[in-house]
């Protein structure tokens, strides 16, 4: 199977192939083995070295916790390298449940795209919330220590051109 995911408007090509109890996957044309259980970390090899990953999904979101960093994907229709991410997101929810550890942006401030928006703790890992594009905030849905369920609006964006 093979899936395209966009992350800082990059476009990855991922393809997985199933062997036993284990997936190989092909991203961008590198060889990765991988161990995957659902609602487990994923346990990786990546040129020898072991690497674990924590990880959710939900819809054409994916979200990856490694090395003390959270990297939120979208899934993409197209199979091209290299363009911008289709529709970004708007409004920006929350992955899973959890806690509002801190707000970084506040209502009426442009931010870049990548830009760390809102910092949650979900099952003692740290995810971060990021504008896909260029965009201006329009509102801050939460505050610092608050407990949100998954799917609860976070911080809503508009495009930082006004359209």
């Amino acid at each position: 199977m093979k899936f395209h995911y966009s992350y800082r408007g990059q476009t990855y090509a991922i393809e997985l192939q199933s062997q036993d109890e284990h997936v190989q996957a092909v991203i961008n044309d590198q060889r990765v083995e991988a161990d995957i259980q659902y609602g487990q970390p994923l346990q990786l090899s990546m040129a020898g070295q072991p690497v674990q990953i924590a990880w959710a999904k939900d819809g054409r979101n994916l979200w990856l916790h490694v090395g003390g960093r959270s990297y939120h994907l979208q899934r993409t229709a197209g199979g091209r390298s290299g363009g911008q991410a289709a529709g970004a997101e708007r409004s920006l929810r929350a992955p899973m449940p959890g806690q509002v550890r801190k707000v970084l942006v506040q209502p009426g401030q442009l931010v870049a795209a990548g830009a760390v928006l809102v910092l949650l703790e979900a099952m003692k890992m740290e995810v971060r919330i990021t504008a896909g594009q260029p965009a201006k905030v329009a509102q801050v849905a939460v505050s610092e220590g608050q407990s949100v369920d998954k799917d609860q609006l976070l911080v809503e964006l508009e495009p930082a051109d006004g359209r």
